[in-house]
């Protein structure tokens, strides 16, 4: 129990100096702001041939102030799709500003369907910190679940749904899209069903906030 306070300790200090981290890329943001009615002008008051690469120049200021700001969110959230939509940002702004050949666009369009893959496929949870509910897929291990909750949850099985199964089997409850089960600390909701197997499971701590 120590450990996991020691560690919980930690994992607030860290989040206090992302926390401030991302107020100062806030800032920045907000400080660059009048930079876009520079090239606003510029643009306006350019001829032809100038207007192109200062609307270019315009669009990378605008794409990146986007991502600081996406990159903020993540910082205060801490939420796994973020990362992936940062990314796809990040991909999209070299296609639109750098890519002038069909090789880099067809290199560009390839990772972002690669981003999209691993978003749907590959994204075992989505930790919605603020609200006290995670989602979980149903094949996650016991102990990388306890992993993200405040509370451990205390079970003699491996399998988050196997557990979950269990408690629907005892409690003699049918399972199927939207059943909800509870044990002492925490509510457990389906969310996505594989034919007769669960797929995705909705928790919810019992305590939040407390």
């Amino acid at each position: 129990m120590k450990r996991k306070k020691y560690i919980q300790t930690l994992r607030q200090f860290l989040y206090v100096f992302e926390f401030a981290m991302a107020i100062i890329i806030f800032v920045g943001i907000i400080i660059s702001i009048p930079d876009l009615f520079k090239y606003m002008m510029e643009i306006f008051n350019s001829g032809q041939a100038h207007s192109y690469k200062l609307f270019q120049s315009f669009l990378a200021h605008v794409l990146l102030m986007v991502i600081g700001l996406e990159f903020v969110a993540m910082l205060i959230n801490h939420e796994e799709y973020q990362v992936i939509y940062i990314m796809i940002m990040v991909v999209a702004r070299k296609m639109l500003i750098y890519g002038d050949n069909t090789r880099d666009l067809f290199i560009g369009v390839l990772a972002i369907a690669v981003l999209f893959i691993v978003r749907k496929y590959f994204t075992i949870h989505k930790i919605l910190a603020n609200a006290g509910v995670a989602i979980f897929d149903a094949n996650t291990r016991m102990e990388s679940v306890n992993e993200h909750l405040v509370r451990d949850i205390e079970s003699r099985e491996d399998i988050l749904g196997a557990y979950v199964r269990k408690m629907f089997d005892e409690q003699e409850i049918i399972v199927e899209v939207g059943s909800v089960v509870e044990d002492e600390r925490y509510i457990y909701q389906v969310e996505e069903m594989d034919g007769e197997e669960i797929a995705l499971i909705a928790l919810e701590d019992k305590f939040k906030g407390m």
